[in-house]
């Protein structure tokens, strides 16, 4: 990689992609079927061209070029960010500089210019630059002989017509095969004469040091990506706002809006990605001028409800008032995978691995029937629609798949229940090698079944039962499926409200990752929140283990250093009148109550010291001002550091207040217990009872 010092448009220095597309709309998943497809064609025989009319060609061509005259004046009157729509006074004067990779290593085909500020790659015959005049890198520096545009230049650097090199190189102009892969096709290479003067020159002269300090990059400022961790970019009729992660509550990080004009004032669709959230959201996009949202989901999501099949949601789709649709993982254990319904309509389902081997199940609702029924009463089958209340039941249908240890004239493929009309139609399914099928149809009279025509088979007592029972069996299920979805769905719109009004509680607030809220429902806790606790958690063990230690050692012997003055000599036994027992109580119980208390002097001195020195950064930078960014920076990350540091202190001094009491209870309880202090307690019943 060498770096190139020439001279550049203005929309390149100023970094306004206002007129360029978006580059992450340039590549799709259509695209690349595409691709696939006509690769598998490779070999497939062509069919001829059609005749086509050389005027139409002609008039074609030229309503393309009207149109894209018109899309150009389009831009050009419409854009008011775009500052090539007017003239610039430093134009052929900007200087610039931009990174050039040459092809060989690392599996480049070609060379190529890389645009630092956006990240771009252009060819190097169909550059924007303007004009070259420096190319270096870390050996050498080349000067640019040549008078012409940008993407015209030669880039054979060691050929002395082109370019003129500054420091003596021994490795670029030697015979090596590294100095090959400095030439572009193939140039000539300096012999080998020439190469041993390089290299006795190199010992001479060397590039010299680079000025610059090295680039340190905190581990926090590289994860948030971009400054204060948001960035928003424009393009032509788009806009890109990106975000870090964990810096919004509902786990955005890149937000795409298209829009129908330059100005970018009427949106056409909004796609959305969202990363670390719970409920396994993962897209989402939003089409305002059709009401239509739809959004994907990563494996893995639960269920609403912990008793029922639920879950698994792939993608979910919704034209308001008009349409839903649901694509579940082949994982749910009712093996739904799709559930479409068309509000006021129609619902169907679509089912895989079932036992049952129910594979297809539908609703086919008809509003008029309730104003057509007869004797103005209400219909016995409805169906619950969102906004429109009960709605009658004109048609269920079931499809079943091949049972192959049944006959195909036995086995049911489709049964339809007519239930405005009374009738249902069993479909049986084909047998194998013939188009048609066996279908019959019955009619249902007070609860009995009889086939048509009259006069032919009618089915037994036991096949009308099991007809019936699958017809309310069939109701059941569909009213149970449609109930569990609209929980779930009641359920997720629950969840974004809540979000949304969170946001908008956080309105314009730089959010704190440490500090508790609605963001722990909603995403999966970072590395650094699992940090933070497993630091938490472990200089609480710490104290504890302190405090386990120092408890050990004072139930060795509470009463040793006390009992040392009354200790016989001789037989070391120690043997206490009430007195010397009472004596040797107060003293150990004063003891242990001062080393409780100053225990918790020096924790409430170390926070205190914590707290007055936090205090003292706080004034000081109220004294500096707000115009050094790189003390600011400090300081946030002292304060953070501080704050963690003060919240340890104030949960070890509460924690020690409460354990204090329970210490010096168990203090007294060992004293009570403690055989040689019963004199004391013996006289004491004495005394109360004269």
């Amino acid at each position: 990689a060498y770096c190139v010092s020439g001279f550049a448009p203005r929309f390149i220095t100023t970094r306004n992609e206002a007129r360029s597309a978006c580059p992450q709309l340039e590549w799709h998943p259509e695209d690349k079927k595409e691709d696939v497809e006509s690769e598998d064609d490779e070999f497939t025989i062509h069919k001829k061209p059609p005749l086509t009319s050389e005027y139409r060609e002609a008039r074609r061509t030229a309503d393309e070029v009207d149109k894209a005259r018109l899309d150009e004046e389009e831009m050009k009157s419409d854009s008011e960010d775009d500052p090539s729509s007017e003239e610039d006074e430093f134009e052929n004067r900007r200087i610039h500089c931009w990174v050039l990779v040459r092809k060989g290593s690392r599996e480049v085909r070609e060379d190529m210019y890389v645009e630092p500020t956006t990240g771009r790659i252009y060819d190097v015959t169909r550059c924007p630059y303007l004009k070259i005049d420096l190319i270096w890198n870390h050996r050498n520096l080349w000067v640019n002989m040549q008078v012409c545009n940008a993407s015209q230049v030669e880039l054979d650097l060691y050929n002395s017509r082109y370019f003129e090199y500054v420091m003596l190189d021994a490795e670029g102009g030697g015979s090596g095969g590294d100095a090959r892969g400095l030439y572009a096709d193939g140039g000539d290479a300096p012999d080998e004469s020439e190469g041993g003067k390089l290299e006795q020159a190199a010992q001479i002269l060397d590039m010299p040091p680079a000025w610059s300090e090295r680039i340190d990059i905190p581990r926090e400022n590289f994860h948030a990506r971009c400054y204060q961790g948001e960035k928003t970019i424009f393009y032509h009729k788009c806009k890109v706002e990106q975000y870090a992660p964990y810096t919004q509550d509902d786990g955005l990080v890149q937000r795409i809006t298209l829009y129908k004009d330059v100005r970018r004032q009427i949106p056409l669709e909004i796609r959305e990605t969202f990363k670390h959230r719970r409920d396994r959201l993962s897209e989402r996009k939003r089409r305002p001028m059709q009401n239509e949202t739809i959004e994907h989901f990563l494996p893995g999501r639960p269920s609403s409800s912990t008793s029922a099949a639920g879950g698994a949601l792939k993608q979910y789709r919704e034209i308001s008032a008009v349409s839903r649709e649901l694509l579940f993982y082949n994982s749910r254990l009712d093996g739904l995978v799709r559930c479409v319904e068309l509000i006021g309509k129609k619902m169907f389902e679509f089912f895989e691995d079932r036992d049952d081997r129910l594979i297809y199940h539908s609703v086919t609702l008809d509003p008029s029937l309730a104003t057509n029924h007869r004797g103005g009463q209400k219909p016995k089958d409805t169906y619950l629609v969102e906004s429109m209340g009960e709605v009658p039941i004109r048609k269920m249908t079931q499809k079943y798949a091949r049972n192959s240890q049944v006959p195909p004239d036995e086995d049911f493929h489709k049964i339809c229940y007519f239930l405005a009309e009374g009738k249902i139609r069993v479909d049986y399914h084909r047998e194998p090698g013939q188009l048609t099928f066996k279908t019959v149809t019955y009619v249902n009279e007070d609860g009995n079944l009889y086939s048509l025509p009259r006069n032919g088979t009618q089915p037994t007592q036991q096949e009308a039962q099991r007809l019936l029972q699958m017809q309310g069996n069939c109701r059941d299920i569909l009213t149970e499926s449609h109930q569990r979805t609209h929980v779930e769905l009641n359920q997720r719109r629950k969840d974004e409200n809540g979000i949304r009004a969170s946001r908008s509680v956080q309105a314009g607030k730089k959010r704190e990752l440490g500090l508790p809220g609605s963001r722990e429902d909603v995403l999966e806790p970072s590395v650094y929140d699992l940090a933070r606790e497993h630091a938490r958690v472990d200089a609480m063990r710490e104290g504890a283990e302190e405090e386990k230690q120092e408890e050990t050692t004072s139930k060795v012997d509470v009463l040793a250093p006390y009992l040392v003055d009354f200790m016989n000599k001789e037989t070391k036994y120690v043997q206490l009148d009430s007195l010397q027992a009472e004596l040797v109580m107060k003293k150990c119980t004063q003891d242990f109550r001062k080393r409780l208390t100053d225990r918790a002097e020096i924790i409430q001195k170390r926070l205190e010291e914590e707290q007055e020195q936090l205090r003292k950064r706080r004034a000081q930078m109220q004294r500096r001002g707000d115009n050094v960014e790189k003390d600011e920076r400090e300081f946030e990350r002292y304060q953070s550091q501080a704050m963690f540091r003060t919240q340890i202190l104030e949960q070890r001094l509460a924690r020690h207040e409460m354990q204090a009491i329970e210490k010096f209870q168990e203090l007294e309880r060992m004293l009570q217990e403690d055989p040689r202090l019963a004199a004391m307690w013996q006289r004491e019943p004495a005394a109360m009872g004269r």
